[in-house]
């Protein structure tokens, strides 16, 4: 068998979209990781063209060629979305100290996998980092010109992390009140215009959390009240493909289908000489991420207007 390329764990999670699981699963095979645990949320009852699709994306494991110790999840009775996600997340930290999560409609480069290889021993012990992001829509902005940068702003398309984290997840009665009247925000973000932008924000996502637990904004609640951040590599190492589903965001074509660094290795030779935030690249990314509403309204126009022509 060909060797592994990565030893970390790497968490595959996958539901019933095999165009978008196969470039995926492509991916890992080409990281051959020595530890692979595989999800796969069941069928929805009565959905044939569902149970189909399952059965294809399972039978995935019969191409693994490399010495894997695979783990499966293969579950028998559908759950929703938000279960099945929390779930998939709480089995692998229930086995692995640190681990590597990929939703089936992430691709990531061989890069990502070595960025993680480096960046998870490193940063272990260190709580007050809590991820490692395989994302940067911004990669031609690096203020500090080192090989990773501390941000408050890491995206969880394609991520990493440590079970000393996860298992700190305020899964109910999350503080968003007292983060609020302990004016949390104004001391995180750099500047007041940010912090306010966040809060209505998180406003808008603690609202939506209450009916649709999604782990993904739990998690970035918890952080937040830990006064915790992640990291963010300098170049872009896992595309979302998924335009339908779970992951689809129609209104921001930053997230979608980003090229991704093609090199085998994310070869790191200039740490950030202090874990703190990169306010410079903080503000960009709000910036430009997050543009006001006026901008908004300015592109709108000026789209229309070219359509019109």
């Amino acid at each position: 068998m060909d060797k592994c390329y990565t030893e970390s764990a790497v968490l595959f999670i996958t539901f019933a979209r095999p165009e978008y699981a196969e470039q995926s699963f492509n991916a890992i095979c080409m990281a051959k990781p020595r530890y692979l645990y595989f999800y796969n949320n069941a069928p929805r009852e009565g959905n044939e063209d569902e149970y189909s699709k399952c059965m294809y994306i399972r039978s995935f494991i019969n191409r693994i060629n490399w010495d894997c110790k695979l783990k499966t999840f293969f579950r028998d009775v559908n759950v929703d979305i938000y279960t099945s996600l929390f779930s998939a997340i709480d089995w692998v930290f229930q086995k692995e100290e640190q681990a590597i999560i990929l939703e089936e409609d992430c691709v990531a480069s061989l890069a990502f996998f070595d960025y993680c290889r480096q960046l998870l021993p490193l940063y272990k012990d260190d709580i007050r980092i809590w991820l490692l992001s395989g994302d940067n829509y911004f990669p031609h902005f690096n203020p500090s010109g080192y090989d990773y940068i501390f941000s408050r702003y890491p995206y969880q398309y394609g991520w990493a992390s440590w079970k000393s984290r996860w298992d700190k997840v305020i899964r109910i009665n999350i503080p968003w009140a007292e983060m609020k009247e302990y004016k949390l925000y104004e001391q995180i973000f750099p500047n007041q215009k940010e912090a306010k932008a966040r809060i209505l924000a998180d406003d808008r996502a603690y609202n939506t959390i209450q009916t649709k637990p999604a782990w993904d904004y739990i998690f970035g609640f918890t952080v937040k009240s830990q006064g915790g951040f992640g990291i963010v590599p300098t170049n872009n190492l896992v595309s979302n493909i998924g335009v339908s589903g779970h992951h689809n965001n129609r209104f921001n074509s930053l997230v979608n289908c980003r090229k991704i660094l093609t090199v085998p290795n994310y070869p790191i030779q200039k740490h950030p000489p202090f874990v703190v935030p990169d306010y410079r690249y903080d503000r960009y990314f709000h910036k430009h991420f997050y543009p006001r509403k006026l901008d908004r309204l300015v592109n709108k126009g000026k789209r229309l207007l070219n359509i019109q022509k």
